[in-house]
C-alpha cells in the first residue's frame, strides 16, 4: 500500500510552543456570566439597519405591546455607533428567548466579550495545528478512473451483503490533500489512475451545524446512502434529519437523513403552527413526522397559513400543486416520478455517507427545474431568502443532546448543477467582436463573417461538451436574476457547475470579457452589445461570449471592471493522469506528461474559482444502467433496488466542492461568498506546474490558434489554478491538536540533547 506522506501537516518548528511556566489564564479575576436567570448582557443583531433603529428604539421604551418584545424599557449598554445592526443590552434570559423569535432579529446572544472568565479560550489553544479525523473507522476502497481501468479497478456486480461496504469515488480522498495523490511520479505505479487506493478517509470537518440545499430535479431521497441501514451505516455517520435533531418530529428506525425544502421546511421554520393544527400533519414513510403537503404549500404562498410571527415575511407564490413527496422525493416502494435522478447522483456527492463530503450536515433538496417544480425564474430563489432568514438556530450540542437553538443561525449553501445555455452558437452567418475597446459602441472591435473566418476563440465553444455547440450567456436584469440576488445579500451561498461547453469564462479586467457576437454587422460599423441579445428560456440573455452564464452569475452586482460575481464557480477535474505520448492531430490531445489537468469539456479560465473531481467518480443512483452497480447496503422495508453509478460533468464537480466548502463553514459560520474565495485562493493555494497541465496563452482570435483547441488546458490571465481540498481555514473552532508544551515551575534544564518525536 502506497501511504500519502502527510508531512506536511504536522507542526512546523514555529508552531510548537515550548513552556517553562504557567500560561493559562486566571479566570477567577476575570468577569463570568452571572449565575441565575437574572439580567446579564445580551448582543442583539438585526438584518438591516432600519431593523436595528427599530428593535432599539421599541427597546428604550416603556410599556410597548410589540410581541418578544419586553413591555418595560431596557438599557442599552453599547449601541455600537460603528455598526448598523448591532447593539448590547442587559436582558433576563426569558427576555433573550422572546427576542431571537422576533422576525426582525437575526441573533441575540450573550455577550461573549464581556465575560471573558467563562468564554475566553487558553492562550495555548489558538496555536495548534489541524487535527484530521477518521471518516470511516476502517479502510475504505477509493476509486478513480475505473470505468476505463482494467476489471479490477471496478466496483464488484454485488448486491447486500458484499464486503464492498464503505466504497467511495475519488471526490473524497482527492480533496484530502493540495497535489493529487494518484500522480505517477509519486505513487511510482503504471497506470496512476486506475490505482485503487484502499485506506481510510481523514477530514477536518463533516458539516454539522450547516444546512446544505441540493437545488436540481427530482430526488430518490429512500436510497441507502441518506437512509439509516443498522450497522452497516460508516461509524461517525449520525442518523436522524433536521426534524428529528431538533426534537420536532419523531423518528422511525430506518429514518431518512433528507428533507425537502418545500415539503418539510415549513415545519421546520414554523413548527408552532403545525402542533397548533396536528390536522395538518403526518408521518413519512420512514417515520418521520411532517406536514401534509397542501399545508406546506399554502404556508409557502398564503400568510394566514403559519404563526403570527411569520405572517408579514412576505409569501412565494408560483409554486406548483403538482410538487409532492411522491414527485420530487419518492419513498421506500417508488422512486421520484419527476426528472431524470440527476438530483440524487449530486446529492449523493453533497452528503451521502458514503460518496458525499458533508455528511453530518443537516440534508436539503429542492426540486427546482423539474416538471414539478419550485421554479427557477424566481420562486425557488425567494423559497431559500425566506429559509436562510426565518429558520431556526439549531446546532449540534452533543450525542445525548442533539441539536438544540442558541443565538447563531445555521450557513445556509445551496448548490446547483444545472445551467441556462443556448443552441444559438453558429458557425456561419453570424458576425463577431473580439476584445473591443468600446463595449458600447463596438466600434474598436473587429468583425467576422462566415465559416470559413471563423475565429478560434469562438469556433470550439462547445466542441468538446455540450452538443449542438451550446453556451452560456449573460442574463439581463428581470425578475429571476433579482431573487436570486436578494437571496444571496440574505446570505444564501450558491456553489454552482460552471458548465460543460468547453467556454472560456473571464473576469471584467479580462480582455476577452467583452467578446459578443450579432446577427447583423450592421453594415460593418458595429453594434452595441446593448442590442446584441437573444432569448433563452422566455428570457433576454445578451450575446457575450465569455462571461458567466446563469447560474454562475447570479448574485451579480456593478458594472464593467467593477463587476462581482458572489456565485463560487466550479470547473471540472479530470480522472484520467495524461500518460505522455505525442499526442493525436489534434492539439487538443496534446501530451500532459503525466499530470493531472482538466477534463475536456468543462469550462474553464480566471472566472472559474476552482476545480473539483469529476470525470468518473461514484454516487448513488435509482438506476440500472450503464455502468451502474448495485449498492451494497440496504435496509427493512427498502423494495427497489439501490444502485452505484458512474457520474460525471461539472455537474458532480459542483456538489463535491459544495460538500467541502460545508465542511469549511462549519466552523466558520459567519462567512460570506467573499470569505470563501479568499480560503480558496490564499489557503487551497495554486496548483503547482509540474503536477498539474496548465496549457497555454490564448492571444489571438486566430482560427489556427491551438490554443483555443486544447481540450485539456486554460489560460487563466495571469491567476493561479486552484484544485479545493480540506485546507484548514484558521479558525479557533475548527479540530485541533494541542502544541507540545513542557510545562517546569521551577525552570527546565535539558543536558545531552533533547528529541521531539511526532507519531
Amino acid at each position: 500500500m502506497i501511504e500519502t506522506d502527510r508531512a506536511s501537516l504536522e507542526p512546523t518548528e514555529e508552531q510548537v510552543v515550548y513552556e517553562t511556566g504557567p500560561n493559562r489564564l486566571d479566570r477567577d479575576s476575570l468577569d463570568s456570566v452571572p449565575e441565575g436567570t437574572g439580567k446579564k448582557l445580551y448582543t442583539i443583531g438585526c438584518y438591516t439597519k432600519e431593523d436595528w433603529e427599530h428593535i432599539h428604539e421599541v427597546l428604550m421604551q416603556d410599556g410597548t405591546l410589540e410581541d418578544n418584545i419586553p413591555s418595560s424599557s431596557i438599557e442599552c449598554t453599547d449601541e455600537k455607533g460603528h455598526s448598523d445592526t448591532r447593539g448590547t443590552y442587559l436582558l433576563d434570559d426569558e427576555e433573550a428567548a422572546a427576542l431571537k423569535d422576533h422576525p426582525r432579529v437575526e441573533y441575540c446572544h450573550v455577550d461573549y466579550q464581556s465575560y471573558p472568565g467563562t468564554y475566553a479560550p487558553e492562550p495555548g489553544e489558538l496555536h495548534a495545528t489541524p487535527q484530521y479525523k477518521k471518516r470511516f473507522e476502517k479502510d475504505v476502497i477509493n476509486y478513480r478512473a475505473w470505468n476505463t481501468g482494467p476489471t479490477d479497478s471496478r466496483p464488484p456486480q454485488t448486491g447486500a451483503g458484499s464486503s464492498d461496504y464503505n466504497r467511495t469515488g475519488y471526490q473524497i480522498y482527492r480533496h484530502t490533500q493540495r497535489e493529487n495523490p494518484w500522480d505517477a511520479t509519486d505513487t511510482g505505479i503504471s497506470n496512476s489512475d486506475h490505482h485503487v487506493f484502499v485506506r481510510d478517509v481523514e477530514q477536518l470537518g463533516d458539516g454539522t451545524g450547516v444546512d446544505a440545499v441540493v437545488c436540481d430535479d427530482g430526488f430518490w431521497i429512500a436510497h441507502p446512502e441518506f437512509v439509516d441501514c443498522g450497522n452497516t451505516n460508516p461509524v461517525n455517520w449520525k442518523t436522524g434529519n433536521a426534524l428529528t435533531w431538533a426534537g420536532i418530529s419523531t423518528q422511525g428506525a430506518n429514518c431518512c437523513g433528507v428533507l425537502d425544502i418545500i415539503v418539510d421546511g415549513p415545519y421546520y421554520i414554523d413548527p408552532e403552527f403545525f402542533n397548533a393544527n396536528p390536522s395538518l400533519l403526518t408521518t413519512r414513510w420512514d417515520g418521520t413526522t411532517v406536514p401534509l403537503e397542501s399545508a406546506a404549500r399554502s404556508w409557502w404562498s398564503d400568510s394566514s397559513q403559519r404563526s403570527v410571527g411569520f405572517s408579514t415575511i412576505g409569501t412565494v407564490s408560483g409554486i406548483s400543486t403538482l410538487y409532492t413527496r411522491s414527485t420530487s422525493n419518492g419513498s421506500n416502494t417508488a422512486k421520484a416520478t419527476n426528472g431524470t435522478n440527476h438530483g440524487t447522483q449530486c446529492a449523493g456527492q453533497v452528503f451521502g455517507k458514503n460518496y458525499g463530503v458533508a455528511y453530518n450536515c443537516n440534508k436539503w433538496v429542492m426540486n427546482l427545474y423539474g416538471g414539478s417544480d419550485a421554479g427557477i425564474a424566481g420562486p425557488g430563489f425567494d423559497v431559500l431568502k425566506l429559509f436562510h432568514l426565518y429558520k431556526p438556530n439549531y446546532s449540534w450540542v452533543s450525542e445525548t443532546n442533539g441539536r438544540q437553538q442558541n443565538g447563531d443561525r445555521n450557513p445556509t449553501l445551496s448548490s446547483h448543477s444545472w445551467g441556462y445555455r443556448s443552441s444559438s452558437h453558429s458557425s456561419s452567418g453570424r458576425y463577431y467582436w473580439y476584445r473591443p475597446g468600446d463595449i458600447d459602441g463596438g466600434t474598436n472591435g473587429t468583425n467576422y463573417s462566415g465559416s470559413s473566418s471563423e475565429p478560434a476563440f469562438y469556433r470550439d465553444v462547445g466542441n468538446y461538451g455540450d452538443s449542438g455547440r451550446m453556451k452560456g450567456e449573460h442574463p439581463r436584469e428581470a425578475s429571476y436574476v433579482v431573487a436570486g440576488k436578494e437571496a444571496v445579500d440574505a446570505g444564501v451561498i450558491f456553489v454552482v457547475a460552471a458548465g460543460n461547453s468547453n467556454q472560456t469564462q473571464v473576469n471584467p479586467e479580462d480582455l476577452d470579457y467583452n467578446n459578443y457576437w450579432n446577427d447583423s454587422s450592421n453594415s460593418g460599423v458595429g453594434v452595441a452589445l446593448t442590442e446584441c441579445m437573444h432569448t433563452e428560456f422566455g428570457y433576454d440573455v445578451y450575446n457575450t461570449l465569455n462571461r458567466r452564464g446563469w447560474p454562475q452569475a447570479i448574485g451579480a452586482a456593478g458594472t464593467g471592471a467593477n463587476t462581482i460575481y458572489p456565485a463560487i464557480n466550479i470547473g471540472a477535474l479530470d480522472d484520467q493522469i495524461q500518460s505522455g505520448g505525442t499526442g493525436g492531430s489534434n492539439s487538443g490531445d496534446r501530451p500532459t506528461d503525466y499530470k493531472e489537468k482538466i477534463v475536456s469539456y468543462s469550462d474553464r479560465g480566471p472566472s472559474i474559482d476552482c476545480y473539483a473531481a469529476a470525470d468518473d467518480t461514484l454516487s448513488a443512483d435509482g438506476r440500472n444502467s450503464f455502468l451502474t452497480y448495485q449498492h451494497p447496503e440496504t435496509y427493512t422495508g427498502l423494495t427497489l433496488t439501490p444502485y452505484d453509478v458512474d457520474f460525471g460533468g461539472t455537474s458532480s464537480a459542483c456538489p463535491t466542492a459544495a460538500g467541502w466548502i460545508t465542511t469549511k463553514l462549519q466552523y466558520n459560520r459567519a462567512w460570506l461568498w467573499s470569505d470563501i474565495k479568499t480560503w480558496l485562493k490564499n489557503q487551497c493555494g495554486p496548483q503547482n506546474p509540474a503536477k498539474f497541465y496548465m496549457g497555454g496563452d490564448q492571444t489571438s482570435w486566430s482560427a489556427t490558434d491551438d490554443n483555443w483547441r486544447d481540450a485539456h488546458g486554460t489560460n487563466n490571465y495571469g491567476t493561479d489554478i486552484v484544485v479545493i481540498w480540506d485546507a484548514p481555514t484558521g479558525s479557533p473552532s475548527e479540530p485541533q491538536k494541542p502544541a507540545i508544551r513542557l510545562k517546569s515551575p521551577g525552570g527546565l534544564t535539558v543536558t545531552n540533547g533533547l528529541e521531539i518525536k511526532f507519531t
